[in-house]
């Protein structure tokens, strides 16, 4: 069923309420349920999402149709090059020149009726020892622009975290700005701890939240972050959204990362979708935390993942050349080899900040040998230096179950 009534747009407020903050749209409650991506806008409406967040117009433009078709509200990302990638928001002719095309997106999308707020910039202060008030003045002449042009939708800016230096200049420099939203993983639970402490009293959404990020995870001994396994990600899941979902009243809603797949440290990280567009136990279960229903439970469960007999959190050096075994064993499934896939990557070399576009890892041409349910032997590349052993393990053409583990090489 549609969630969009007319085809005018709807105006949409933050109001203080009895119980705190609230989103209206057309006059009606609406809490937002929301994924960040730009793909699988029919699993998102299916999973009984009724929001996706884009950061800029290129994607905005491949989700709409959908977005339409399905009934889903928008939250539409302008993106301004951060300062990070080399973008010197004191050099006049750039940033308006960035601003006057940013200009004709708004304007080509102010008429739209799924949009619900408006999202200028994505982590500008993220990467740099200090922002300069250059940034959030070009952040307040965007949304003063879309005030301009659009009074009936809201106006926010992202950032990385709770960062009160940024928040002060925020209040100081954009008027314009309704409201600031964060993106948060592991550290999900404190952001209304955090906001509580610096006094900072404004409603927010959260932008991207999932599981723990490559940042808040254990290393091996030679710094290769180690993943969670999808049972471990969707474990994370379900307990941060119950901890966010009405606990406190400054929240409007959340859009969980990513509605999607990319490389990110590894190809399946932040994925909460394969290449080939199978679902990992995060979808069916934030799906479920949002119908209210019981989960489908028909992805598999990993429990562990060892390589050489060995677990993953004990850094584990192989040499050259050496045949190896690895086992994986399944809480929930049985392990069926045609549907498994096995392979070995190099381990990344092309790591950025703040999800900025990687180069996928070159995998490694290996022949695995099965030794029985869930486990394969195979022989160690011949160069030394860090890898990483992966496992797919696919449910028909709708769930699929990652684990990998990262291992050292002696050439």
């Amino acid at each position: 069923m549609s969630l969009i009534g007319s085809d005018r747009p709807a105006r949409v407020e933050v109001r203080k309420t009895e119980s705190g903050y609230s989103l209206f749209r057309d006059g009606v409650p609406f809490f937002v349920k929301g994924a960040a991506g730009y793909e699988h806008v029919r699993e998102l409406s299916e999973a009984g999402g009724n929001s996706l967040r884009t950061w800029g117009m290129d994607q905005t433009e491949k989700a709409l149709p959908e977005i339409r078709r399905y009934g889903l509200s928008l939250c539409a990302g302008l993106w301004m090059v951060p300062p990070r990638q080399g973008f010197d928001y004191s050099d006049a002719a750039a940033r308006s020149a960035q601003l006057e095309e940013i200009k004709k997106q708004v304007l080509w999308l102010a008429s739209e009726p799924s949009l619900l707020v408006w999202g200028v910039g994505n982590e500008l202060e993220l990467g740099v020892s200090k922002v300069s008030p250059e940034v959030w003045k070009a952040v307040e002449e965007v949304a003063s622009f879309i005030k301009e042009v659009d009074p009936l939708r809201p106006v926010m800016t992202v950032l990385a975290s709770v960062d009160e230096a940024a928040l002060q200049c925020i209040e100081a420099l954009c008027p314009s700005v309704d409201f600031v939203s964060f993106n948060s993983y592991g550290d999900l639970e404190l952001v209304q701890s955090k906001l509580d402490t610096i006094g900072w009293t404004r409603p927010y959404l959260v932008t991207e939240w999932g599981a723990n990020g490559h940042w808040e995870v254990r290393q091996t001994a030679w710094g290769a972050e180690i993943e969670p396994t999808s049972t471990e990600k969707a474990a994370q899941v379900r307990r941060r959204y119950q901890r966010l979902n009405g606990s406190h009243g400054q929240c409007l809603g959340s859009y969980i990362f990513l509605w999607g797949n990319k490389q990110e440290r590894t190809p399946t990280w932040y994925g909460l979708f394969d290449q080939e567009g199978r679902a990992t136990e995060s979808v069916d279960a934030i799906s479920s935390l949002w119908s209210l229903k019981g989960e489908a439970g028909a992805c598999p469960q990993i429990s562990s993942l060892r390589l050489a007999s060995k677990e993953v959190t004990e850094s584990v050096t192989v040499k050259a050349g050496d045949w190896v075994e690895a086992e994986c064993e399944l809480a929930r499934g049985r392990f069926v080899s045609e549907s498994a896939r096995w392979s070995i990557a190099c381990e990344s070399e092309d790591k950025k900040m703040g999800g900025d576009r990687e180069a996928v890892s070159e995998e490694i041409e290996t022949r695995f040998e099965e030794l029985g349910e869930g486990r394969v032997c195979f022989a160690a590349p011949l160069a030394g230096g860090c890898y990483r052993l992966y496992v797919e393990l696919r449910s028909g053409d709708r769930w699929v179950a990652t684990a990998n583990f990262p291992f050292w090489v002696e050439g």
